[in-house]
């Protein structure tokens, strides 16, 4: 496999990833979609391929020179493009804006930024933005910053609800009504859950040493690669 194939086949969702995504457009009858992290644009043709109603905007500042905008030319070449906006910005600053427009969406699929404060500031701005019993979805659960913010939303919002899914990699909660909380409630939510597992991954990601270099060979052979 070329550097640049390991590359996509690392950063980009898994085909039962993809299945995942895809039953959950289709059961919620998805019209309108926001993406946070375009990539090499696996996501962004499964949701425009589930459904023909569907329009998707997809936030990402890196396309042109980390991706060569190889997400863009996928969704072009399968004649998707009049289905697709395309925001070249970070979401921090893009999903401001889209609040202040008024858009709303049917489905919010979170796999950007992946430390702690890029994840959670766009899941504070998608709480805002998804429609009553739309669904906002979370990739890479393996990582800490993701499992700490599934945990902030169990504990500390009502409004959401957790539905489950197929794939222990992603997550997914569904609006159910306002958030009605006050200005001091909070609730404890920090957990280990997760602690070795993610040390050991980011070890098999990075490859700085012999034992993250096997993790990761041995990922590579369990995955047929």
């Amino acid at each position: 496999m070329s550097a640049a194939a390991e590359k996509e086949h690392t950063i980009s969702i898994k085909p039962h990833e993809a299945e995942v995504l895809k039953e959950l457009v289709l059961k919620y009858h998805v019209n309108t979609a926001l993406e946070i992290g375009l990539a090499y644009g696996a996501s962004a043709m499964t949701m425009l391929g589930a459904r023909s109603e569907l329009k998707l905007t997809s936030c990402d500042p890196f396309q042109q020179e980390d991706y060569q905008n190889s997400g863009l030319s996928k969704i072009a070449d399968a004649g998707f493009q009049s289905r697709h906006t395309h925001i070249k910005a970070l979401s921090d600053q893009a999903l401001p804006k889209l609040l202040a427009e008024g858009k709303t969406y049917d489905l919010i699929f979170i796999d950007g930024d992946h430390k702690f404060s890029g994840a959670f500031v766009d899941f504070h701005f998608a709480a805002q933005m998804i429609e009553n019993n739309g669904i906002v979805v979370f990739h890479d659960m393996w990582m800490r910053a993701l499992i700490l913010i599934r945990s902030y939303i169990k504990n500390n919002r009502p409004d959401l609800i957790e539905i489950p899914i197929n794939c222990a990699n992603m997550c997914a909660f569904q609006r159910i009504g306002k958030d009605e909380r006050d200005g001091m409630v909070f609730k404890e939510f920090y957990t280990r859950k997760g602690y070795v597992k993610y040390h050991i991954n980011r070890m098999a990601w990075e490859r700085k040493n012999l034992f993250g270099k096997a993790v990761f060979r041995i990922k590579m052979i369990l995955k047929g690669s």
